[in-house]
């Protein structure tokens, strides 16, 4: 710009969006951890087994903090939220290089997130159009980030020029912006479809409208990703028609950092309640109290664990009655074991 003091020892910083990048990332980071550890621990202590979505989540959240350590790294050396007349070329190179990485891993992360809720939504019901839309939704999910992901791959012709600027020309690669802007439309219009295909099975439920409320609070934790997922459109929307894109990208990337926490969040919640019906019964008012056998890992004497199996007699029901058999479900965990509330054992104990 006319009249600008460029320094490329000590360019001009946005030390507001680096600091709010650090500590974005250590706390969400710690949150997201903390959430899936009692996922792991559910599957693993509580339920005795691991399915398909717990090895999802686990390899979504490797993958996104990946995606977060590659930022971090930007953010450390000065490639990213600095001006980008203020960057040697080796450094932009650098910068755009680790941004395309960073693209490439957070995306199939975002997807398998998602469809482990997706996983946990068609089990709620075995309503057959309800099951369909939830199908539906999962191919939206997979098609519209996979066309995400292989226009950033092969948006530049040779593909290696879209993170090295030598062989930029200006005319053989699509501009990366509104590839990210799609990415974060995409990110919201799935967040919104994730939120609304529950809330018919949840007004069926038998179950007070306070309790139906609470529940609806708690898949509306949603729109969380869906609000960090907008901000940072907000700020990419901007970048279509400036040229300092690495200063503009590193706000982008705070959000960014934000949104690939919550998504984890999200995602290792569905085994939440089950957890806090495990270690902390009082919490959402269970007897702590134990059976007077004496044996270890006894569960609480008003909760008892049905064994169902593929073959059970028992007619299937067409939705769930409680809010506890709606996070446990009839599988996976379900088909293993179920928490039921039985007054009668707590007098024959």
């Amino acid at each position: 710009p006319e009249n600008y003091q460029v320094n490329f020892t000590h360019p001009f910083r946005d030390t507001a969006t680096t600091n709010s990048s650090y500590c974005a990332c250590a706390i969400d980071f710690i949150a997201a951890f903390l959430y899936l550890l009692q996922r792991v621990y559910t599957a693993t202590v509580i339920v005795g087994r691991w399915h398909s979505d717990d090895y999802m989540i686990l390899t979504a959240w490797l993958l996104t903090t990946v995606d977060q350590f590659l930022i971090l790294h930007c953010l450390i050396k000065g490639v990213l939220g600095v001006h980008t007349w203020e960057i040697s070329l080796e450094d932009a190179i650098w910068e755009t290089t680790l941004i395309h990485a960073k693209t490439l891993t957070v995306l199939p992360g975002t997807v398998l997130a998602k469809l482990v809720l997706c996983i946990f939504y068609y089990r709620l019901s075995p309503i057959v159009w309800y099951r369909y839309a939830i199908i539906a939704t999962s191919v939206i999910i997979i098609a519209a980030f996979s066309a995400v992901w292989f226009t950033v791959q092969f948006a530049c012709s040779p593909i290696s020029a879209a993170w090295n600027l030598r062989l930029y020309t200006g005319t053989n690669r699509i501009d990366r912006p509104p590839m990210y802007m799609l990415q974060a439309i995409m990110g919201g219009v799935t967040d919104v479809m994730l939120m609304v295909m529950p809330l018919p099975i949840i007004f069926r439920l038998q179950m007070s409208w306070k309790h139906k409320a609470a529940l609806i609070a708690w898949f509306g934790t949603g729109f969380s990703t869906l609000g960090a997922a907008v901000a940072r459109l907000v700020i990419l929307i901007p970048s279509l028609k400036n040229s300092n894109t690495t200063f503009v990208l590193g706000q982008g990337t705070l959000w960014l950092i934000v949104e690939a926490n919550l998504i984890i969040i999200c995602g290792s919640l569905p085994t939440f309640r089950v957890f806090l019906n495990h270690v902390a019964p009082k919490i959402l008012g269970e007897s702590a109290s134990r059976t007077g056998d004496g044996n270890r890992g006894t569960p609480p004497a008003r909760m008892r664990y049905a064994l169902r199996t593929f073959g059970d007699s028992q007619p299937k029901r067409r939705h769930f009655d409680t809010i506890d058999e709606l996070e446990l479900g009839d599988r996976p965990y379900g088909s293993e074991m179920r928490w039921k509330v039985d007054t009668d054992e707590t007098g024959s104990a």
